[in-house]
């Protein structure tokens, strides 16, 4: 007998012991013993570190927290938990990975501008908190300027990378493009753009989000 369903083939022989199941390229032989298939979507994670220096007061700062929010909609939409970290003289961890929208936009209203740009500890703080090899991991960095130590910042996303953590990145007024193509995990993941679009660039980046992986477990 052959059942073909979305990419499952369950085949059963004269012998009704023996029976496989392949999903994709994973073949469950179990040999008449009984046998359980289940789905699941792999967990997807991305944390947003928000860059609230001093120099990001103002408008700038009201237009990303537009982006971010809307950015935060459309991942939760895909499934992604969404965790929020911002960053000036030092990073702050503000919510984990959560699918709650109204925990995320009490954290982003209150956010505020002041101090410089330690990019480097936010970037550290995120990979800290994502460490999770069986999980989708992504960060999206937003901000308007350099960092503190573009060094630090270039080694701790390295190392974020090294532990499968996509980096994208948007920038704006004083943010170097090519700094944003190095820290992002590829070239096309990092971009800047100019003030009046900062808010769109930021939502628009949930597009970029690689889509849950269906797993099979039994």
């Amino acid at each position: 007998m052959l059942n073909k369903k979305r990419g499952v083939e369950i085949v059963k022989t004269d012998d009704s012991s023996r029976i496989s199941v392949t999903i994709g390229k994973t073949a469950l032989k179990p040999q008449g013993h009984p046998t359980s298939v289940r789905f699941e979507k792999q967990t997807a994670n991305v944390y947003l570190v928000m860059d609230t220096s001093g120099s990001m007061v103002g408008d700038k700062l009201e237009q990303a927290k537009k982006g971010i929010m809307d950015f935060a909609k459309d991942a939760l939409r895909k499934e992604y938990a969404v965790g929020l970290i911002s960053f000036n003289t030092t990073a702050r961890h503000l919510c984990e990975p959560t699918y709650d929208i109204g925990l995320l936009k009490n954290q982003i209203r209150a956010m505020n501008a002041i101090g410089s740009t330690n990019m480097a500890e936010a970037i550290r703080m995120a990979h800290h908190h994502l460490r999770r090899p069986d999980t989708i991991q992504v960060i999206v960095i937003a901000t308007d300027g350099m960092p503190d130590s573009a060094h630090d910042a270039l080694n701790e996303a390295t190392n974020a990378k090294k532990d499968n953590i996509d980096i994208i990145t948007i920038g704006t007024d004083d943010a170097d493009q090519e700094f944003l193509k190095r820290l992002a995990t590829r070239a096309e993941l990092g971009k800047k753009v100019t003030r009046e679009v900062f808010s769109s660039a930021i939502s628009s980046a949930s597009n970029l989000l690689p889509p849950p992986k269906s797993i099979t477990k039994h």
